[in-house]
C-alpha cells in the first residue's frame, strides 16, 4: 500500500500541494480528480520521487521510494505519453526498460500484445499518433506487472475502441489485486471505473469517498414528482422538512427526504402521484459542486 502522508510542495509563489494525506489502495481503483493547478501531478510525481516534497513523506509498503531496490516491480506508471524517444521502435523502448530492469523479452512482446501494439513494433515512435503513444506509456507501466499503476490522463488520444478497452484494463488490473490511481478530466471515464474519489482543489483534500458514499450523499441529488396536486403536496412536505424548488410548471425538485417518505405522504394525504424520480448527479456535477470556488485558473 502507498501512503501520503502529510505530502507538501511549496514553490516560491504557490504552495502546489497543501498538507495532503492518502491511502491508494490495493485491489481499488481511485479517481483522482481536480481543477487545473490543483495538485494532481505534482502529487503523482512525489510519489514516483520525480519532485521532492517541502514536506512530508511518501511511504510505499513501509519503504521511501528511493529505497526500493527495484521500483518498477512496486509501481507502474504513465506521466507524459510525449516523454519518449521519437527515434526508437516501440520494441526498443520496452526493450531498454526490460533489459535495465532483468525483465524477459517474453514480456515486452505480452505487454505489445495486450496494448494493441504487436503489429506497429518495430515502427519508429515519431510516426505514432497520440493514442498509440499513450498505448505504449502504459505497456511500459505494466512491464513490470507492479503492485501499483499511476495512470495519468490515460484515455487522451484514444478512440472508442481504445477507451473500452483501457476500461476494461484498468478493472481488470483492480481485480488482480492491483492499486490502480487514474488521473483524468474526462469524468465520464473516471465514473465508468472508479470504485473510489479523491478530489483536490487548490492543492488540498477535499473528497475522499467511496462510489456508494457518494451516491448516499445529497449533494445536488433531489426527488423529481408530478402529482395531482402540486401546490398540496409541497406544503405537506414543507411541513416534513423537505426542502422544495421548482422544475418547470408541473415537477417539484424535492430535497433532504426520501422517496418513500415523500411517497407515503402522498398516499396519506389522497394525492395521486404521476412521477416520483430519484435523480442522482453526474460525477461531473458532484465534482463542480465540491470544486466551486476553489478554482484557480477560470474563463471568464
Amino acid at each position: 500500500m502507498i501512503e501520503l502522508k502529510s505530502l507538501t510542495k511549496e514553490y516560491k509563489d504557490k504552495v502546489a500541494v497543501d498538507d495532503l494525506s492518502f491511502n491508494i489502495k490495493p485491489g481499488v481503483v481511485t479517481g483522482f480528480l481536480g481543477p487545473n493547478g490543483a495538485g494532481k501531478s505534482t502529487t503523482m510525481r512525489m510519489i514516483l520521487n520525480l519532485v521532492k516534497p517541502s514536506k512530508g513523506e511518501v511511504i510505499i509498503d513501509g519503504e521511501h521510494y528511493i529505497n526500493l531496490n527495484q521500483p518498477i516491480f512496486k509501481i507502474g506508471a504513465l506521466i507524459d505519453a510525449d516523454a519518449l524517444n521519437p527515434k526508437l521502435t516501440s520494441f526498443q523502448h520496452l526493450q531498454l526498460i526490460a533489459t535495465a530492469s532483468g525483465i524477459s523479452k517474453d514480456r515486452v512482446i505480452e505487454m505489445l500484445k495486450k496494448t494493441g501494439l504487436e503489429k506497429v513494433k518495430n515502427k519508429k515512435i515519431g510516426e505514432y499518433s497520440l493514442g498509440m503513444r499513450q498505448r505504449l506509456g502504459i505497456a511500459a507501466a505494466l512491464l513490470g506487472d507492479p503492485e501499483t499503476i499511476i495512470l495519468d490522463e490515460p484515455f487522451n488520444g484514444l478512440d472508442v475502441d481504445g477507451i473500452n478497452w483501457l476500461r476494461s484494463l484498468i478493472k481488470d488490473l483492480a481485480k488482480q489485486g492491483k492499486a490502480v490511481l487514474v488521473s483524468s478530466h474526462l469524468m465520464s471515464e473516471v465514473e465508468a471505473v472508479a470504485e473510489r474519489i479523491i478530489v483536490l482543489a487548490q492543492g488540498r483534500l477535499i473528497a475522499d469517498m467511496s462510489v456508494e458514499e457518494i451516491s448516499e450523499k445529497s449533494f445536488s441529488g433531489y426527488l423529481r414528482i408530478k402529482s395531482e396536486n402540486n401546490s398540496k403536496l409541497e406544503d405537506i412536505l414543507k411541513k416534513n422538512k423537505a426542502y422544495i424548488s421548482k422544475e418547470g410548471e408541473d415537477t417539484l425538485q424535492v430535497r433532504k427526504i426520501e422517496a418513500e417518505k415523500a411517497g407515503i405522504l402522498a398516499k396519506e394525504n389522497n394525492i395521486a402521484i404521476f412521477e416520483l424520480t430519484k435523480v442522482q448527479p453526474s460525477l461531473e456535477q458532484l465534482f463542480l459542486e465540491l470544486t466551486e470556488g476553489k478554482v484557480d485558473y477560470k474563463s471568464n
